[in-house]
């Protein structure tokens, strides 16, 4: 019995350990590329605000895309420009915020 419960525990361990590397890498990987594509549209690092990344596994159950990125930008800190990766690439994904569609600054 109590081989068993160790056994279960350092199953669940091991399991949550995984799950935690896998986001934390992951969530490193989603921020580099994101990096790259803002400086490939010709943004400076001074121009963002802030670079949020969050991963759902249950996106993945669902379908839907694992890793959504919220971009801030400096000029515009009341719009939240949201952002997907799809086969390696970052993708759009919408726009969030307080801000008329005609005054949004950085539309791709």
């Amino acid at each position: 019995m109590k081989k068993r419960l160790t056994i279960i525990v350092a199953s669940i361990l091991v399991i949550a350990l995984t799950c935690f590397i896998y986001v934390l890498g992951g969530t490193k990987n989603s921020e580099k590329l994101m990096w790259e594509y803002l400086k490939a549209k010709g943004y400076a690092a001074e121009q963002i605000e802030n670079i949020d990344v969050k991963h759902s596994f249950l996106n993945i159950l669902l379908s839907y895309n694992e890793w959504i990125i919220r971009v801030q930008y400096v000029d515009e800190p009341e719009a939240i420009y949201l952002y997907t990766i799809k086969d390696g690439q970052i993708k759009d994904a919408g726009i969030s915020g307080s801000v008329d569609k005609e005054d949004l600054k950085h539309i791709n």
